[in-house]
């Protein structure tokens, strides 16, 4: 995002953890003008838009209800916004037993939450000619495997759109027991070749995934088993050489954002 004057600025999963920082720290740029908090919940958004205002010290804010795992939500926020959005900032997702759970829309709650509904909002704002400059996809170490949290390697037979398919609906598992963790893992991969496709499309613009890092604070892991959750939640957090924190791994999706256009996709 360039430091012209008057820049605005979208953020989804931004009452908690990650996406709420990212807000914070663009809210102290002085270019920044307005921050779209898309939130599924008014409640928690209404109140993180009060901490906001009271950390900054700027009334820039605007909530936009959107339930990035319902593409009509997601449709109902973009008609909700006014004018073009600057910087992109895709942070919502999910994990869990419950995120293999299918929605009305036939695909997994972990691929709704964490692709399908971005792509309805990035493609939207493509169509619409509404994207200014950069969008970010939070991406994560699971896309390639992380053996210490036993999180497997995602691998397909042929990366075909049939096989892609078994992973979006959940046929994959059919025959096996349920991983919501490779789960978790297919997803970030899939959009992360989601964004790399957009790049060449669009060399105009900057598309970038990029992983936050493991990190504190977030609700990404609420529907896990309770002794995951409890390790999430109190083990993992006392790990601070491991762990980032809130600030950091915001400064690392907001620094993605910011940072000159150095290079192009190639062709």
């Amino acid at each position: 995002m360039s430091t012209l004057p008057g820049k605005t600025v979208m953020i989804t999963g931004a009452n908690v953890g990650i996406g709420k920082d990212v807000a914070r720290q663009l809210a102290l740029r002085p270019e920044t003008a307005r921050i779209y908090l898309a939130c599924r919940n008014r409640d928690r958004a209404t109140t993180a838009k009060a901490e906001l205002e009271a950390a900054t010290g700027r009334r820039i804010f605007d909530i936009v209800v959107m339930d990035v795992a319902d593409p009509g939500s997601v449709r109902a926020g973009l008609a909700a916004i006014d004018g073009s959005v600057d910087a992109l900032v895709m942070n919502a997702g999910v994990i869990g037993p419950q995120s293999m759970e299918l929605t009305a829309d036939g695909v997994t709650k972990v691929f709704a939450t964490n692709v399908l509904g971005h792509v309805v909002l990035l493609e939207g704002l493509l169509a619409e000619g509404r994207l200014g400059e950069v969008a970010v996809l939070a991406g994560s170490e699971a896309a390639r495997g992380l053996p210490m949290l036993r999180m497997k390697r995602p691998s397909f037979a042929s990366t075909s759109a049939d096989e892609l398919a078994t992973v979006i609906d959940g046929r994959f598992f059919a025959d096996g027991k349920t991983d919501f963790n490779l789960a978790f893992g297919q997803a970030k991969y899939i959009g992360a070749l989601w964004m790399a496709y957009l790049a060449r499309q669009h060399p105009d613009r900057r598309f970038i995934t990029v992983s936050p890092g493991a990190t504190t604070g977030t609700q990404a892991s609420n529907d896990i088993a309770l002794p995951l959750r409890m390790a999430a939640k109190y083990v993992m957090p006392a790990l601070g050489s491991v762990l980032s924190s809130d600030h950091d791994a915001g400064l690392r999706l907001r620094s993605q954002m910011t940072a000159p256009h150095r290079c192009r996709p190639a062709s």
